[in-house]
């Protein structure tokens, strides 16, 4: 019988716990756990093999492609190959101060597993830039434009870091 009051008291703690843990989580105060991916994890030949297109999503008024509430593009003229165009990013939940950062792009190709370099600075390919001012926009933490071009056609997948930290990924068409 005192096995089993032990047992019950422990069990009231934790779903005591669990409770409280879930009341302070609603605090913006309260650390929010971040899943951080290493960049050999985005680009797995056999993750790659598995890659659809990101879907839209809507974000303010806009139809973004992406990960909802993660990372996100809006690119109204689609994505074409050799045409410099400008694309709006939108990333959400970074919780840290993003100046004085670097942001980069990797294009991976899903056919071929081939890595290539897709921002443009001054017309030319760069590996990064640095972090643009950025602001809240379209519901999103932080939006701000980047010029890119894409060499080839197909289906490649921007994995975005900032410093060498991975935010997320976003599978587009080039046509």
């Amino acid at each position: 019988m005192i096995k089993f009051r032990k047992v019950i008291v422990v069990l009231g703690c934790f779903v005591g716990l669990i409770v409280l843990m879930t009341v302070l989580s609603q605090f913006s105060w309260f650390p929010k756990a971040v899943k951080v991916q290493s960049p050999e994890q985005l680009t797995s030949v056999a993750e790659l093999d598995k890659a659809k297109v990101s879907p839209l999503f809507q974000s303010g008024s806009y139809h973004l492609q992406g990960e909802k509430g993660k990372i996100g593009l809006l690119s109204p003229g689609g994505y074409k190959v050799n045409t410099p165009n400008k694309y709006m990013w939108h990333i959400w939940k970074q919780g840290e101060p993003l100046q004085g950062k670097k942001f980069r792009v990797e294009a991976v190709s899903v056919e071929t597993g081939e890595k290539r370099q897709v921002l443009l600075q001054d017309n030319a390919l760069v590996r990064e830039m640095n972090w643009p001012g950025t602001v809240p926009i379209n519901g999103a933490d932080a939006g701000f434009p980047a010029l890119m071009r894409f060499d080839d056609a197909g289906v490649w997948r921007l994995n975005a870091f900032i410093d060498e930290r991975a935010v997320g990924s976003i599978t587009v068409e080039v046509k």
